[in-house]
């Protein structure tokens, strides 16, 4: 089976909420059409950054359909379709098909920490809804690593298509290249990772960035991969403030994302419980952080 012909930068985009929790639709909708204006070659909807733990199994559909229906063909659509039991995992899957999605990505079971036989059994249950797979590494999140050696019994599952690699660990990640870019469409889950990813045979990167950064971000892949490392470096260093901001520690790094959004009048929404607002203290920061990178004057917020 030849590979898939993903490739590039697909935004993992957030799930906008209303103040009172509710699925902002229209909100989404705008968020899809400033992404394809802004020259993504993919997209990513109910995935980590989405909140998808947070999300009903109607809301996920709704989501899936909306998302393809703002599309309109012009980018590729996966589905974060990630559930800690199969039969959920295998109901999104399908929901996502029936909506047009052009694929699914799928973390292991998150808390349950399933062994090898048990995780193939649940990858290889999910593949039979019939919608191209995009796996994804996450052990932060599951307790479970996609390393090399098990990766290489569940790429043998028909309709396991492509990896999302966020384990942080550059070695892996290129062993994990070296053993599969033949089969698959091998994406870093890091910006920061672009240019080890690219050099050994990557195709592209999943990327939060975008969501408040926009075409810059978007960018980042296509200048790496022409070879413009003025460029590179130029854009890598925002996203790395960017990214210092979002992971320091005080404040949820998808709630961080949401609240630059705001700032920025970009239609990212509120966060969803258990997730809060940030306090007045941290906004203050990253208030700093988006005047630095040239994205908000520092008197406007």
């Amino acid at each position: 089976m030849p590979r898939i012909d993903w490739r590039g930068t697909f935004v993992v985009a957030v799930t906008p909420f209303s103040e009172d929790g509710q699925l902002d639709e229209c909100g989404m909708r705008k968020l899809v059409e400033l992404i394809v204006d802004e020259g993504a070659d993919g997209i990513v909807v109910a995935g980590s950054t989405g909140e998808f733990y947070s999300l009903s199994e109607a809301e996920s559909a709704s989501l899936f359909r909306l998302t393809v229906e703002a599309a309109r063909g012009r980018i590729t659509v996966i589905a974060g379709t990630t559930a800690i039991g199969t039969r959920t995992a295998q109901s999104l899957t399908q929901a996502a098909k029936d909506a047009g999605c052009n694929g699914a990505m799928l973390l292991p079971p998150p808390f349950v920490i399933p062994t090898e036989r048990e995780l193939i059994r649940h990858v290889a249950a999910v593949a039979e809804v019939g919608l191209p797979l995009m796996l994804y590494n996450n052990p932060g999140r599951t307790g479970v690593n996609l390393d090399q050696g098990l990766l290489g019994r569940l790429v043998a599952i028909e309709g396991v298509v492509a990896l999302k690699e966020s384990a942080r660990d550059v070695a892996q990640f290129a062993a994990t290249l070296r053993a599969h870019r033949d089969r698959l469409a091998i994406f870093t889950g890091f910006e920061s990772h672009v240019l080890p990813s690219i050099s050994r045979g990557g195709v592209g990167v999943v990327a939060m960035a975008p969501n408040v950064m926009g075409s810059d971000a978007i960018a980042l892949w296509r200048a790496a991969e022409g070879g413009d490392m003025a460029r590179v470096s130029a854009v890598q260093e925002r996203i790395d403030l960017l990214y210092a901001q979002m992971y320091s520690g005080r404040t949820n790094p998808y709630v961080v994302l949401k609240e630059a959004m705001r700032m920025l009048g970009r239609p990212g929404g509120h966060p969803r419980p258990p997730l809060m607002p940030m306090a007045d203290d941290d906004r203050q920061g990253l208030t700093k952080a988006l005047h630095d990178l040239h994205l908000l004057p520092l008197e406007a917020a």
